[in-house]
């Protein structure tokens, strides 16, 4: 398969998306990403079309030039991001939308997909930003954690959700995995209060927080409301899940953030 660089119709921190025809998209991952994170993002998906009807198709797995890509149906619509960045007055609506939308997809699921707390153990062990005695902390606190069978995007947020003429589609499920749904919602909160936009302007990066940060609260409330959970049962992931997105290409300032909140939640349990 010959990959043309007029084809390509995005990119994000992990891979570039290619137009292979009218249905099929390739999302092509950069050099250096390990095959068996690519194998699970495809066996992720096969697994989770079996369950939700609101996801791409996945095709295939390949290998390009040394590069590990999936082919999956395209899905022909806008991001909720996009959208909600060009409606300021609709941002409460789409905020709550996004809190459905969580709920929705956390369903039972019995397939082969790793668990939360293997996911979490797993990147933590890479990070290298905090000391051996902390991330030892982290450990012991995330075993007393509750399991769970329930399915978890573990990167679920407004851009991550395609709108299309008639319905909503959930894409990039690298991160997926089962257990607690409240700590894929602690994730989304982590993402929302803290991620950042590399090389944005100072301006751009102070307005785009402000916005994410309303967005949080909406969701956060409209999110415990629906679910009848707690802040409390929310609150409990934030630990572990802060210290394992230590392992993520995130921004220097971001890592900077992450660092002081683990050691302030350590401190809470010391």
């Amino acid at each position: 398969m010959e990959i043309k660089k007029e084809k390509m119709i995005g990119q994000g921190n992990t891979a570039e998306i290619y137009r292979i025809d009218d249905n099929k998209i390739l999302k092509l991952f950069r050099f250096g990403l390990n095959k068996e994170v690519v194998e699970r993002e495809y066996n992720n998906g096969t697994s989770i079309q079996r369950i939700l009807d609101c996801v791409p198709r996945v095709y295939d797995l390949v290998e390009i030039d040394g590069r590990y890509g999936i082919i999956y149906q395209e899905v022909k619509g806008t991001d909720m991001l996009k959208i909600m960045s060009k409606s300021f007055l609709k941002i409460n609506y789409y905020a709550r939308n996004l809190a459905h939308y969580h709920v929705y997809i956390h369903k039972p699921i019995m397939d082969n997909v790793s668990s939360v707390k293997e996911k979490l153990e797993y990147d933590l062990n890479g990070v290298d930003m905090l000391t051996d005695e902390t991330k030892e902390t982290v450990r012991k606190y995330l075993e007393q954690l509750p399991e769970g069978n329930d399915l978890c995007h573990f990167d679920f947020h407004p851009g991550n959700i395609m709108i299309t003429e008639d319905k909503v589609v959930f894409i990039d499920w690298m991160t997926a995995c089962k257990g607690d749904p409240c700590a894929d919602v602690a994730r989304t909160i982590i993402l929302l209060k803290y991620g950042e936009v590399e090389h944005a302007p100072w301006i751009i990066r102070k307005i785009i927080s402000i916005f994410q940060h309303h967005i949080y609260k909406i969701y956060i409330k409209e999110y415990l409301k629906i679910s009848k959970r707690s802040i409390e049962d929310v609150n409990r992931w934030i630990l572990p899940v802060a210290a394992a997105r230590l392992r993520e290409w995130i921004s220097d300032n971001e890592k900077s953030v992450l660092i002081e909140l683990v050691k302030e939640q350590c401190n809470k349990i010391a």
